[in-house]
């Protein structure tokens, strides 16, 4: 039996999927707000890094409580995406939209731990590395967002 099968045979699975469409409803919900708190706080820390917002507020003291939100966003993301991908697996599993996601998503989180968290450690991060920084964070996290959008219609 295919492994994505064995997955949306799950009784979890059959709950969320057969269950009341609230429980759909708020997972949905919960997944694109805590990509909301994500994008939200990535952008707020990249217009400081490139020098087009909050200039005088030093560049750790933005990046720190904005990192934090970062992953408090990917967290909410990501657990209730596992919950609505087991519950239709074999439609996820078979879908290119959601797979470029999941590259995406890997690509960003590498960015962001070996990229993005050395250029937010100081107050003035070199230029090449903050914009380097920025832009790919920017890039990888919005794609994330547009595949999870293109999933639905394909």
């Amino acid at each position: 039996m295919d492994l994505l099968t064995q997955l949306q045979s799950t009784g979890l699975a059959h709950a969320i999927a057969k269950g009341n469409h609230l429980i759909g409803a708020s997972l949905q919900v919960l997944h694109i707000l805590g990509f909301v708190v994500l994008l939200s706080s990535l952008v707020v820390i990249c217009l400081r890094m490139l020098g087009l917002a909050f200039v005088r507020t030093p560049l750790t003291q933005v990046a720190r409580d904005g990192v934090r939100l970062i992953w408090i966003g990917l967290g909410v993301a990501v657990s209730s995406g596992t919950l609505m991908f087991i519950s239709g697996a074999w439609h996820y599993g078979h879908n290119w939209a959601f797979e470029l996601k999941m590259v995406l998503l890997v690509s960003a989180v590498v960015v962001q731990v070996l990229l993005f968290r050395r250029a937010t450690a100081t107050d003035t991060p070199s230029r090449l590395l903050a914009r380097a920084s920025a832009g790919l964070s920017l890039v990888l996290w919005f794609g994330v967002g547009l595949c999870g959008r293109m999933i639905g219609f394909i």
